[in-house]
């Protein structure tokens, strides 16, 4: 077995290439988390902005369905996207998902208001919305297929976690531009027109990205893969042959969307249910983003150890069993302090979790199959899952008048992850390729 490990190590990649890898792989996925959480952090502006409304609960639904239109795409483009870097390759697909990324990115930052334009504002704000999130279906696994076929055998775990430290990267991006601006200009201009700046500074990542990710190599395993013609099966087919695995992948999505949507909700929940001051939210963001970058990457190397599952199911028990005690706590007592604590800890549990999914999402497929597979496992868990989040518990705390019920939402993910972590653990992956 040490002989076999040794020798994959021997024919992977230079310490070089990995290096550069990682980054190409991972500024993309910082855009993106940017411009969604960049969307949920100015969702009361936008509301205002784009969908006037003498409800301001009305308002700030609609935007939501906005924000959950970008993920019901998610799948579309996993699949378009997917099957190109199956077949094209996975340096060609992420310099692709890149461009489109920041073409939805520069929509909320030029697009005219309903004052100004009428009908046409919400509607031009919906197609930059789907835009971002078509690429953003086919950037997750071309970008999980970039990072594991570039790992050593003796890494894949640790490489596998750069996928939610470049989430987590960011997050903190987004909320050290948020409070910046903030802190600059003042929360009353905030809430009018100057948040259109943080989607201008998310763009300047675009075409910074796109040279790095064409100046990276093809992954040796993609290039082994279509010289033995196995990247030519028909998109039909593969479907068909592959359904189980996809099935089996949206469940391992079940906790992890749903506390990174929850983790993105914050923003929202501390201002509009807690009554904290908008800079709150920022810094609770930071707290996240920063925990996050510093957990994931200890997480993989542990897990690189013991194999993924432990890690997992740490995550997602002591998620199900403190989601909702911490839940309480902040609620009764709201404070910038409590608010911090409360998502650090959160942000715990969801990278012992998020640091070895994507390498138990990359393990099911085969190479061939891979981006497809895993960005279709992963758009649709967060479109079922994840993107409807921040509707659902907005909602459901209008009804009940009930601030936990978030709380209560994020355990019952957990739990559910939970036994499906379980079950795989001990059936070692009947669908898998490779033995996690």
């Amino acid at each position: 077995m040490h002989d076999s490990v040794l020798a994959q190590d021997m024919n992977s990649p230079s310490a070089l290439v990995q290096r550069r890898t990682v980054v190409a792989a991972t500024i993309g996925n910082v855009l993106e988390i940017y411009d969604f959480l960049a969307f949920a952090i100015f969702a009361v502006p936008i509301s205002k902005a784009f969908f006037p409304s003498g409800d301001e609960y009305v308002a700030l639904i609609l935007t939501f369905m906005t924000f959950a239109a970008g993920f019901i795409v998610r799948p579309l483009g996993a699949l378009i996207l997917g099957r190109y870097a199956d077949r094209a390759g996975r340096k060609n697909a992420l310099s692709l998902t890149l461009l489109l990324m920041a073409l939805g990115t520069l929509v909320p930052a030029i697009c005219p208001t309903y004052q100004a334009i009428g009908i046409a504002a919400p509607l031009i704000l919906v197609l930059g919305r789907l835009v971002q999130g078509f690429s953003a279906g086919g950037e997750i696994g071309s970008n999980v297929a970039m990072l594991i076929e570039n790992a050593s055998q003796s890494n894949r775990a640790l490489f596998s976690s750069f996928q939610q430290v470049a989430q987590g990267g960011g997050v903190l991006v987004a909320g050290l531009i948020g409070l910046g601006l903030t802190q600059y200009f003042g929360e009353q201009q905030i809430l009018t027109e100057y948040w259109r700046i943080a989607f201008l500074v998310g763009l300047l990542i675009g075409p910074v990205g796109w040279y790095i990710r064409r100046s990276i190599p093809e992954t040796a395993e993609f290039v082994r893969a279509e010289a033995s013609g196995h990247t030519h099966t028909s998109f039909i087919s593969g479907l068909r042959a592959h359904s189980g695995r996809i099935f089996l992948g949206i469940a391992i999505m079940v906790f992890w969307t749903v506390a990174a949507q929850v983790s993105n909700y914050f923003t929202t929940y501390a201002v509009r249910d807690l009554h904290l001051p908008l800079v709150a939210s920022y810094v609770g963001q930071i707290a996240c983003g920063i925990t996050l970058i510093l957990v994931c990457p200890l997480v993989g190397t542990f897990a690189d150890k013991v194999g993924p599952f432990k890690p997992m199911a740490w995550g997602a028990g002591l998620a199900g069993v403190l989601a909702y005690p911490l839940f309480s706590v902040l609620a009764s007592h709201p404070s910038l302090l409590t608010l911090v604590a409360v998502q650090s800890i959160i942000s715990v549990f969801l990278g012992l979790y998020a640091a070895c999914a994507p390498l138990v999402l990359a393990d099911i497929f085969p190479t061939e199959y891979r981006a497809t597979g895993v960005g279709t496992s992963y758009a649709l868990g967060v479109t079922i899952f994840g993107g409807l989040t921040p509707l659902a518990v907005t909602t459901l705390i209008h009804i009940s008048g009930d601030k936990l019920i978030i709380g209560l939402y994020l355990s019952g993910a957990a739990l559910v992850s939970l036994v499906l972590i379980g079950v795989m653990a001990l059936g070692r992956l009947a669908y898998g390729t490779r033995s996690v």
